[in-house]
């Protein structure tokens, strides 16, 4: 019983959930990015810079409600989930976004 456990091998819906579950964390991180290139704004002044940032938030939101959706999918099913928090984390003091506030 338990060797069928182990063989079980992998199923299309596996394979669909994976894919949704990395587009999901994708559209973060290039929703992150796209904040992040909005940061040189500032430059221009604090309307300006608020401005740029509003017009990228709503994406921002749409991907952080998308992967909670995934994660909570993925509580559901017994597997472990990301932090929706790491990854904001992670894209916003990337290398990218640490160039973007130092420009």
């Amino acid at each position: 019983m338990a060797n069928s456990q182990i063989n079980r091998g992998i199923n299309d819906d596996d394979i669909k959930k994976t894919k949704e579950y990395t587009d999901a964390i994708d559209k973060l991180n290039n929703s992150l990015t796209g904040v992040n290139s909005a940061l040189p704004e500032f430059a221009n002044g604090l309307d300006a810079g608020l401005k740029a940032i509003t017009e990228k938030l709503p994406d921002v939101v749409a991907s952080m409600t998308k992967l909670n959706t995934q994660n909570k999918e993925l509580a559901a099913n017994g597997e472990k989930p990301i932090s929706v928090f790491s990854q904001l984390a992670s894209s916003l003091f990337s290398w990218n976004g640490l160039v973007s506030v130092g420009v």
